[in-house]
Formats: C-alpha cells, sequence, structure tokens
C-alpha cells in the first residue's frame, strides 16, 4: 500500500504565514510614514501661506512703519508664530519667518524680499 497523501506540511504553513506577516508589518509601516510626511508637507504649505499673506500686509505698511515684530501667534492658526525681520535702511530687507512645533523640536519656513523707498 503506497501512501501518497497530498497537502501542506506544517512548516509550509508557518513559513507562508511568516511572510505574509512581514508583507502587512512592512505596507502598514509606510502607510503610517506617508500619512505623517502629508501632514508635514500641509504645514509647510500652510507656513509658506501665513508668510505669503503677511508680506502682502507688509506692503502696504508705510515705509517708515516697517520695524521687527514678534514672534506673535498667527490670529487664525494658533500653532504658527509669525517674527519680522527689517533691516538696512534704503532699501529695507524684510525676512518673515513663520515657525510651528512638531515632534523633536520646531520647523520654520523663510520669506525674504527687499523695499526700497520711492
Amino acid at each position: 500500500m503506497k501512501c501518497d497523501q497530498r497537502g501542506f506540511t506544517l512548516l509550509e504553513v508557518l513559513g507562508a504565514l511568516l511572510i505574509l506577516v512581514l508583507g502587512v508589518t512592512v505596507l502598514s509601516e509606510s502607510f503610517s510614514t506617508g500619512i505623517l510626511a502629508s501632514s508635514d508637507v500641509e504645514n509647510v504649505d500652510l507656513a509658506l501661506n501665513i508668510a505669503q499673506a503677511k508680506m502682502e500686509t507688509l506692503k502696504t505698511t508705510a515705509f517708515s512703519s516697517l520695524a521687527n515684530s514678534g514672534p506673535t501667534a498667527d490670529s487664525n492658526f494658533s500653532n504658527f508664530n509669525v517674527t519680522v525681520a527689517v533691516t538696512g535702511t534704503d532699501p529695507k530687507q524684510i525676512v518673515v519667518t513663520v515657525d510651528w512645533n512638531v515632534k523633536g523640536g520646531s520647523i520654520n519656513a523663510i520669506l525674504t524680499t527687499s523695499r526700497a523707498n520711492y
């Protein structure tokens, strides 16, 4: 009598299960990293928009009134702080820095321009 059984051994099942678990772990780690990266990009985009809005406000400010300010919390987004640094006499260099806290420190976005009195 010949024993001709077909099927998987316990070792083959455990090996396949190990490969499946490793694959799912790698995929879930990739998704969580992607979500965090997406959040970082959104914060940078928001910070640049805040800095641009501040630059637009400074564009309409009288030349003699341009001065350093901040850091102050943005009126719409309290976790973003805006700092304005004005140097020079004519033209004046204006640097708008927007910073915000992230896990492990803070990040900032900087916009720079020059403005002449004419």
